[in-house]
C-alpha cells in the first residue's frame, strides 16, 4: 500500500492511520515495528515530519525493528567488518525462540552494532552457546563469512575448550568418544546413543581437585547438542547446576546456574586466513563457587592444643614482717558527730503525712458454670 503526502507536513503515524484505513494505535504500533517506510527507507518514528512529495508505503513483509536504545550492551572482544566476538553472559538466549521476546544474543549484538554505526546491522549465527553457558562467542556480519566460519566448525579446524566444574574427584585425563542423539526430535534432552547418533568426541583433563569437585577444561573434538554435558554425565561427574543430565541436589556446594563457560576459542579469519585466538577467564559467580571449594578442602579439625600451666601466684603472709606497725583505722574524735550519709530519695510517704489507703480489690463475681449451649 502506497500513499504520497498532503500539501502540507504531517506526522507519520497519522498519514500510516490513512494509509491503513484503522486506528490510530495500530498504525503507530505498525511505524515502530518497521512495517512502514518514507521514500523506501524505514522510519520507526512515529512523530517523523513527513513532508509534502514524500512517498510512504506500509511493507508488513520487512522484519520487526528493534529499537537499540532498549538494547543493554555486550562486551565486544573484537569486531572488523566480517566478524564480531563477543562475551556472551550467563543466562541470555542466542536467537528468539518465540515471537516478542528481544532480549537475546542477536538483538544486543544488532544494537550495538547500530549504535556504533549509527545505521541497521545484520549478524549471522555461526555457532551456538547454552542459554545457562557463559563465555567466548563469534558471530558474523555478512553472509559469506558466515558460511566460511561454518565449513571450519564442520571441518572441526576450530579449537574449542570449556571449563567445567563437576562433582566428584576426577584425577585423570579422560578421552571420551561416544555418539550422541536425540530420542525424539523434539526432545529436549540429548543422549548416548552408540551406532546410532553422530560420533563425538571430548578430552576431559583436571585443572584443579577438591575432594568433593573438580575444575575441569573440556577440549571438543565435534560440535554436538549438550556435548560437554553428556560426556561428562557419563563419565559419572555432572556439570554443578545441571538440572538435565544431573541432580542439583546431590552437589557438594549449590551452584548459582550450569557451572559451564566456554573459555577458549581459536579460528581462521574468513577473509585474511589470520589465526585468532581468544580467551576468557571465569566470571565472578563461578570463581566465587571456586573459592568456597577451596576453602571447604581447608577446613580441617585443628589439633587439640595441650592445656596451658597455670602460673603459680605468690601467697601472702599473713605474718607481720619483723618491725612493721600494725595499721588500724583512723578513731573518731571524742565528742565528733558521727558523718552524715546523703540524702537519696525515698518513694515512700513523706513524714507528719497520713499514709495512703491501699485500693480495695473488687470482690471476684462467681458466675454458675453454663452447660453446653444448644
Amino acid at each position: 500500500m502506497t500513499k504520497g503526502s498532503d500539501v502540507e507536513s504531517r506526522r507519520l503515524a497519522r498519514v500510516a492511520q490513512e494509509l491503513l484505513g484503522g486506528s490510530f494505535s495500530h498504525a503507530k504500533h505498525e511505524v515502530e515495528v518497521g512495517h512502514v517506510t518514507v521514500n523506501g527507507q524505514v522510519v520507526a518514528d512515529p512523530g517523523a515530519w513527513v513532508r509534502p512529495g514524500d512517498r510512504v508505503e506500509h511493507r508488513p513483509d520487512l522484519p520487526h525493528y528493534f529499537h537499540a536504545g532498549k538494547a543493554r550492551p555486550l562486551t565486544v572482544l573484537h569486531l572488523d567488518a566480517e566478524l564480531l566476538v563477543i562475551d556472551k553472559p550467563a543466562g541470555l538466549l542466542v536467537h528468539p525462540t518465540w515471537a516478542g521476546e528481544q532480549d537475546t544474543v542477536i538483538t544486543r549484538a544488532v544494537a550495538e552494532l547500530s549504535r556504533r554505526s549509527g545505521r541497521r546491522e545484520r549478524v549471522f549465527v555461526v555457532h551456538r552457546l547454552d542459554r545457562a553457558t557463559s563465555g567466548v562467542m563469534l558471530l558474523a556480519r555478512t553472509q559469506p563469512a558466515a558460511k566460511q566460519l561454518q565449513l571450519q566448525f564442520r571441518a572441526h579446524s576450530t579449537e574449542r575448550r570449556y571449563q567445567a566444574l563437576v562433582r566428584g574427584d576426577l584425577n585423570a585425563e579422560t578421552d571420551v568418544e561416544r555418539s550422541i542423539g536425540r530420542p525424539t526430535p523434539t526432545s529436549r534432552r540429548a543422549a548416548l546413543a552408540p551406532g546410532k547418533g553422530r560420533e563425538a568426541r571430548t578430552v576431559v583433563r583436571p585443572i584443579e581437585r577438591f575432594g568433593v569437585a573438580t575444575l575441569v577444561e573440556a577440549e571438543l573434538f565435534t560440535g554436538r547438542t549438550h556435548q560437554v554435558r553428556v560426556h561428562l554425565s557419563y563419565l559419572g561427574h555432572p556439570v554443578l547446576g545441571d538440572d538435565v543430565y544431573g541432580t542439583p541436589k546431590e552437589d557438594p556446594l549449590p551452584a548459582p546456574r550450569l557451572a559451564l563457560h566456554a573459555a577458549h576459542l581459536a579460528f581462521a579469519h574468513p577473509r585474511t586466513g589470520e589465526r585468532l585466538t581468544f580467551t576468557l577467564p571465569l566470571p565472578s559467580d563461578l570463581e566465587y563457587l571456586v573459592v568456597a571449594l577451596r576453602r571447604r578442602t581447608e577446613r580441617r579439625p585443628p589439633l587439640p592444643k595441650p592445656p596451658r600451666p597455670k602460673p603459680a601466684r605468690p601467697q601472702a603472709s599473713r605474718r607481720r614482717p619483723a618491725g612493721a606497725t600494725p595499721t588500724t583505722r583512723p578513731r573518731r574524735p571524742d565528742g565528733a558527730a558521727p558523718t552524715a550519709k546523703p540524702h537519696r530519695p525515698s518513694h515512700r510517704t513523706p513524714a507528719g503525712q497520713p499514709p495512703r489507703p491501699r485500693a480495695k480489690a473488687a470482690p471476684r463475681r462467681r458466675t454458675a458454670a453454663r452447660g453446653p449451649q444448644k
